[in-house]
């Protein structure tokens, strides 16, 4: 009988073994990685890490009071300073019963199409965003509101997992002196947004990750202003309609 009990612990702490090496999520060098659902690699290209790790996103818009919590990861990169280019990849998870019911392109984007990054497509857009209310301008060193940064934006987006998960990467540099004053992007496919997109476009790779892959990371992503990464960000959500908890 001892023998019996000890074997059943033997095969359970195995299956724990293998189900956390099967889902492991955080940094891995400077590239966020999750092992399973989804099995994805994400990273800027050619640009010096500044923060990554883990964090508790609130998504307002969504009909719960206090907003609805996300699991979510982050890593943003450039050299720290509003002037040079930025890049951002991250990853949210809805809680159960609710899914991600588009994959919010900002309103009034242009150049809006898909991107394929290892075999997924991504849908695209360009815009603007200005750094009064956005949750990483003090990543780069942007305390003082008075002075605001504009930056031009290409954003990419992606839903996995039956819409349970999403992924957004963001590309931005300084708003060109010639854009200077424009809210919302005026002209879309001139050969300045054409450049500019081919530059975002180039700026990640996503991959794979092996599952029993070592190494990761689990800390906490610092000076993100969580209160912004809201839906103007991750994009809005719905909550199934026969759902129930039991």
């Amino acid at each position: 009988m001892n023998r019996v009990l000890f074997c059943v612990a033997l095969c359970m702490v195995a299956i724990m073994a293998g189900c956390t090496g099967a889902l492991q999520r955080g940094m891995q060098g400077n590239a966020y990685v999750s092992t399973a659902r989804p099995n994805i690699s994400m990273q800027a290209v050619n640009m010096p890490l500044i923060t990554g790790g883990t964090g508790k996103a609130m998504l307002d818009g969504a009909g719960v009071i206090g907003g609805l919590s996300l699991n979510t990861w982050l890593a943003v990169y450039g050299k720290g300073d509003p002037q040079s280019p930025m890049a951002i990849v991250a990853m949210a998870e809805v809680p159960q019963g609710w899914y991600w019911d588009s994959d919010g392109q900002p309103p009034f984007s242009v150049d809006k199409g898909v991107e394929v990054f290892n075999n997924v497509g991504y849908a695209a857009s360009t815009y603007i965003v200005d750094s009064k209310r956005d949750p990483f301008s003090t990543v780069v060193g942007l305390n003082d509101e008075s002075k605001p940064m504009i930056w031009l934006v290409r954003g990419f987006a992606a839903r996995y997992n039956f819409n349970d998960t999403k992924v957004v990467m963001e590309y931005r540099e300084p708003l060109p002196e010639n854009l200077a004053g424009q809210q919302t992007l005026a002209e879309s496919m001139t050969d300045q947004l054409k450049a500019f997109e081919h530059r975002a476009n180039a700026a990640f790779a996503v991959g794979n990750v092996a599952q029993n892959t070592g190494g990761i990371a689990k800390g906490y992503v610092q000076n993100v202003r969580w209160q912004y990464l809201d839906q103007r960000f991750w994009g809005t959500v719905s909550k199934y309609e026969t759902f129930t908890t039991k």
